[in-house]
């Protein structure tokens, strides 16, 4: 078994399993189609944070979506990370809600949990 990758699947379900108590938000409509991307937001208002898990299907042509967030302060600064990559960005409240937030998946079929929290 590989341990070490292990104690970090374990470090992030601990990072994210709070924010499953929060407030829902689908960000794509919900589909069946192997085309199509799948995203949803898990958002704790309470704690300033959530999560992004974004499934990229087996037979999407698409790398990449754009992704609007839901329930974020638009005049606050917020640190994204994910968790698959080194690093975080931060961005605004605004530009999460308005622009969106883009997400690249190289895997076919893919995921990504994505982290944020209020600065």
């Amino acid at each position: 078994m590989d341990w070490a990758k292990f104690r970090r699947l374990v470090d992030d379900w601990r990072k994210v399993a709070p924010c499953f108590l929060g407030d829902y938000y689908p960000l794509t409509p919900y589909s069946l189609s192997e085309e199509v991307w799948i995203a949803w937001q898990f958002d704790r208002p309470d704690l300033g944070e959530g999560i992004i898990q974004a499934f990229r299907r087996k037979e999407s042509p698409y790398t990449s979506a754009r992704l609007k967030l839901r329930g974020l302060d638009p005049a606050a600064r917020y640190a994204v990370t994910n968790l698959d990559t080194p690093g975080s960005a931060e961005m605004t409240g605004r530009e999460l809600v308005e622009q969106g937030l883009q997400t690249a998946i190289a895997d076919q079929p893919g995921s990504a949990i994505i982290t944020y929290r209020r600065r």
